[in-house]
This record gives C-alpha cells, sequence and structure tokens, in this order.
C-alpha cells in the first residue's frame, strides 16, 4: 500500500505487524495508515504518533515496536587474510573461489563508493546498486522513502571525480561513519597498495540506513550522540537485498554488523525470522555477529523456586543519566512479578503479573520513574516478559525481586541495554557473561560469528557469548576481530569488534558460492550446506571442548573447509 506522505517524520511511528488473512484488510481501512510488505509473514505500517506520545508494550505488543540496533566495533597488513586460509584459496585458480559473479550486502552505515577497494580492474565501480535511506530528493525512491542510485549513476560519479569535478553532485551517498565501508573493504575489497578483501571479485549491494527517530530514542532511553538504527528500517533493507539480487540473477550473501540487546535471545525475533526466511531459499546465505557484550556485565539468570521466596538481582548505576531498559524473559511456564526497591530504601511493592498490566511509579526521594509492563505470552518467542523502564535513576543499587506464581521452579533471564546506548555506568553485580549475544545472533540458521585475536591466538574478552537462551549452539565459529586492517573513508584504519569477524566469514561464505556455481555449476546453493562445510573446516584445539559458547565449533579455516571438500 502506498505512503502519501512522509514516513521518515519524526510524528509518524513504525510498527512491525505479522501480517494475518484479516490485518491487510483492517490495515486499508484504518485512515491515515499505511503499509510495506518485507515477506509473507511481516508488514511495516506507519501512522501518526499519538498525541501523548507514549509508547507501551503492554498495548501495543512486544515486537509491534521496532528495536534498536547499534554497531558492534570498538574502536596495510593482510595477515587476517593468512590466518583464515583466504590467501592459500586465492592462489588457487582453478579453485574459481573469488567471488566472482556473488553478491555480497551489506546494511549498515553506508559506503565510500569513491575508493579504489571497491573498482574493478578497469577503474568501474563493483558496487550494484546503493539504497541511501537517509536522502530526502526522493528521486528513484524504494519503500516511499530514500533513494536508489544503480551502478550506472555510481560509474558516472567515479567518471566526474576522475574529470576533477564532484562526484557527489551525481550520488549523494556517503558513509560519514566509516563502519559500513570498513566492513566492505575487509569481505570484498579489490587488491590496492598490498591491501584486499577476502572475495575482491564479488559484487555489492549497499543500504545506508537512516538513524532512528527521535521517539524510539526516548522510549528506550538511548543516548543523543549514539548511531542507533531501527528494525523496521532493517528488515525493509533486507528486502531491498533479496530482491534487487533476484532482479539480478546472483547469488547473495548478507552480512550484519549490527546487534541489539532487546529480544529473547532464541532467535525468535521478526527481524531473525525474516533473516531465517531468507536462508531457506537457494543461493542465499545471511551471516551475522555476536556482539560485544561478554564483558559488560549486562546479562543475569536467575532461579525463582516458590512465590513467597524471590530471587534478588541486583543493580548498580553510577552517574546521572535518562536511565535503562531491561528485559526479564521467562525460561520456564511460569508466570513471573516484579517488585522494586530503590537505593534509599523506597519500596515498590510486587506487581502482579495480569494480561496488559502497565505500571508507573515515580520514586519520592529519588524523583526517579519506573514502568513495568508485562506480556505474559509474547506472541514471537511464546514466553513472558518483563519490560522495566527506569528513567533517571540516581546513583546505587537497584533491587529488583523476582517472584513465581505457579511455585514451578524455573530460571529466567535478564537483560541490560548495549552498552554504548547508555549513558550512564549500568551493570548486573552478579552477572552472567554467557548468554551475551546480541540479536539476532540466536537465529538458528544464520551464520552467527564471534571474535578472536589471530595475533595472539586468544579470544577477544568482549566477544558475545553463547548458547542461545534455549541452549541451541551460538556462535557457530569465530574469526579474527581484533585490530584488524582495513579501509574506511579516511584511509587504513584498525579496528576491534565481532562486525569484522563477520565480514571476515561473509567473504569467505561468497568464496564457496563462487566455487560451486562456477567450477562445479550447482544451480542452486544450499545455505546449510555451505554452513555445515565453514563449520566441518574449523579449527579446533585438541585442548578443547566443542561445540563452545566462547568459540562455537572454532576458528574460521576455509582452507580446510576446501581440504574437506576433496574429502568429501
Amino acid at each position: 500500500m502506498a505512503c502519501d506522505f512522509d514516513i521518515t517524520a519524526d510524528n509518524i511511528m513504525d510498527f512491525i505487524i505479522e501480517d494475518t488473512p484479516v490485518v491487510s484488510e483492517e490495515i486499508a481501512r484504518i485512515s491515515g495508515i499505511c503499509s510495506q510488505r518485507v515477506n509473507d509473514q511481516w508488514l511495516i505500517a506507519h501512522g501518526p504518533l499519538s498525541e501523548n506520545k507514549q509508547l507501551n508494550i503492554s498495548s501495543l505488543g512486544y515486537f509491534t515496536i521496532p528495536k534498536l540496533y547499534g554497531l558492534m566495533e570498538e574502536t596495510a597488513d593482510i595477515s587476517a587474510l593468512d590466518e583464515i586460509g583466504a590467501l592459500r584459496i586465492l592462489d588457487q585458480e582453478n579453485l574459481g573461489a573469488n567471488g566472482k559473479d556473488i553478491i555480497i550486502g551489506f546494511v549498515d552505515t553506508g559506503i565510500d563508493y569513491t575508493l579504489d577497494v571497491f573498482k574493478d580492474d578497469v577503474g568501474n565501480s563493483r558496487i550494484e546498486a546503493i539504497w541511501d535511506q537517509t536522502d530526502k530528493t526522493g528521486i528513484d525512491s524504494y519503500a516511499n522513502f530514500g533513494r536508489v542510485y544503480t551502478k550506472e549513476q555510481i560509474d558516472n560519479a567515479i567518471q566526474a571525480e576522475r574529470n576533477g569535478e564532484n562526484p557527489y553532485s551525481i550520488v549523494l551517498e556517503r558513509d560519514d561513519n566509516g563502519h559500513g565501508t570498513m566492513m566492505a573493504s575487509i569481505a570484498a575489497g579489490s587488491f590496492v597498495d598490498g591491501f584486499m578483501g577476502v572475495a575482491p571479485k564479488s559484487n555489492l549491494l549497499v543500504v545506508k540506513l537512516k538513524e532512528t527517530k527521535q521517539y524510539l530514542r526516548d522510549f528506550f532511553l538511548v543516548k543523543d550522540d549514539v548511531p542507533a538504527y531501527e528494525e523496521s528500517d532493517i528488515m525493509l533493507a533486507l528486502r531491498f537485498l533479496s530482491d534487487y539480487a533476484t532482479r539480478l540473477g546472483r547469488p547473495l550473501v548478507i552480512i550484519f554488523g549490527l546487534g541489539s540487546a532487546n529480544g529473547s535471545r532464541t532467535g525468535a525475533s521478526p527481524l531473525g525470522e525474516v533473516m531465517e526466511s531468507f536462508t531457506k531459499r537457494p543461493n542465499i546465505s545471511v551471516v551475522t555477529c555476536m556482539g560485544n557484550e561478554a564483558n559488560n556485565k549486562g546479562h543475569y539468570q536467575g532461579t525463582v523456586t516458590s512465590a513467597l521466596y524471590p530471587d534478588i538481582m541486583e543493580i548498580n548505576v553510577s552517574d546521572k543519566g535518562k536511565g535503562f531498559v531491561m528485559e526479564i524473559w521467562a525460561e520456564s511456564l511460569d508466570i513471573l512479578s516484579v517488585s522494586i526497591e530503590s537505593p534509599s530504601g523506597e519500596y515498590v511493592p510486587r506487581i502482579p503479573a495480569r494480561m496488559g498490566t502497565s505500571v508507573e511509579y515515580t520514586f519520592l526521594y529519588e524523583g526517579s520513574t519506573v514502568t513495568v509492563d508485562y506480556q505474559i505470552t509474547e506472541k514471537v518467542a511464546g514466553m513472558e516478559v518483563i519490560f522495566i523502564r527506569l528513567k533517571t535513576p540516581v546513583e546505587g543499587t537497584w533491587k529488583f525481586s523476582v517472584y513465581s506464581l505457579t511455585n514451578i521452579k524455573g530460571t529466567y533471564n535478564a537483560w541490560l541495554p548495549l552498552k554504548h546506548f547508555s549513558d550512564q555506568d549500568i551493570y548486573f553485580l552478579k552477572s552472567d557473561p554467557d548468554v551475551t549475544l546480541t540479536v539476532p545472533a540466536a537465529a538458528n540458521r544464520v551464520i552467527s560469528v564471534g571474535a578472536y585475536n589471530h595475533y595472539t591466538g586468544a579470544n577477544f574478552y568482549e566477544s558475545g557469548r553463547g548458547f542461545a537462551a534455549d541452549g541451541r549452539v551460538k556462535p557457530d565459529l569465530i574469526a579474527p576481530g581484533v585490530g584488524v586492517y582495513g579501509i574506511k573513508p579516511e584511509g587504513p584504519a584498525r579496528a576491534t569488534g565481532t562486525s569484522f569477524a563477520a565480514s571476515y566469514t561473509g567473504g569467505c561464505v561468497a568464496l564457496l558460492y563462487s566455487y560451486q556455481i562456477n567450477v562445479r555449476k550447482v544451480m542452486a546453493v544450499n545455505h546449510n550446506d555451505i554452513k555445515a562445510q565453514l563449520i566441518r573446516g574449523a579449527e579446533r584445539s585438541e585442548f578443547t571442548v566443542y561445540p563452545n559458547p566462547v568459540s562455537g565449533y572454532g576458528k574460521l579455516d576455509i582452507y580446510n573447509t576446501f581440504n574437506m571438500l576433496r574429502i568429501s
């Protein structure tokens, strides 16, 4: 349904809706609402924000409100390519494993299309298209906002630069952050001045995400100077990559370098399910990162034994700031409820867990405000979620008592926001470094990648850890992600984070695809086969038990993966 208003305006709210036979008809009947389809299961609807601008998990539903995703980074050598065996594969011309005829897709901060690492041997761009969601010119728009730039336009801009003219008068898109450019250079950079990416002959599709609207930044209490991106925009971006690659008739490898702290970590999220649906189709794979939250004390796992004796979570808050949101997810069929005690001893009694319950309380002495929303059975994950929003909390230790309603002994998980989303130092006093993977890394079929230091062989201590909350193995494997070398708009740079580990892995997936398509002449490559091949070829230590929550099935080794193909 086409939108006849600016859906990027701050007063327009975005909704994630699971489609049913009656939903589309209902939306069509509501004045001032329009929608866009992501796939057969999910719609993104847009409509005016209510006058009070209040969002509520209990009434709207948990997954309906788009979650916010952040970049998974910490801050000319090609030693990482040697570490993962890519150089030895690229030297084998008979393998045809160089990324040729494969498209690698990125949904990130954009790309510096003027750089030589994204050009072919004759100086033309290897980028097939860029969807700049931030572009307001409205030409060649896609999904009712932004602007799509074609390869022809990108080549014209590059030629203009050669002629001493301004390329941005033709293609306005820029990567002002550099994260997307760095990821693309690692996965797919051409050989330039001694540097090379993993799949240098591949082509690229790029989406530059627009930053979230202010109402969602305010709702999730995200500080103003950190990049944050809406789940709904990411879902539409993935649809664009899939549609465009289908139009070109080429295999697609999507590399996703963002993560969210909101969700059950079971793979059940709108974004995770869209990624899952893509991997069930031939010739498309999705690689995502595990996030960098293992060392941030943002996860707590508790056990509730009865209705009379609660489990008590303690959260330390340092400094003053906006506050934070916290999610509590029940693992059992129990129904949980909470009470809250402030640092001064002011007490909010146990708040009964009822369907659609939303309670707000202001602490007299602190002036802090807490909102507690219950959703007894969250529709996607099928579990109870308690969404807690604590505004302007004072410094000190806040205590959250978690009660059982049914006396079913069971565990629960609680997660704080991404560390860099908060303007305060917030952490659990008794934290658990496991199950610190970000969303959507728990999605079952996607290839989820953690990071390690390939210079020392040590694990990256901040790399998100598994397993998934329902016990499934995550990460699938780990790849270089500490001090790795790549190209940013301003030039060569080093960076750390699981985003870049995902880039190395996604580049290796493209090598496997190009071998299967161009040498073995396989018409329909299966994603699960690709994933299994990477796992079989992973490097494993004889002194470590696999799989494990830190490194999954081992370290990425594409050379050994090809050796295993010879055996099989």
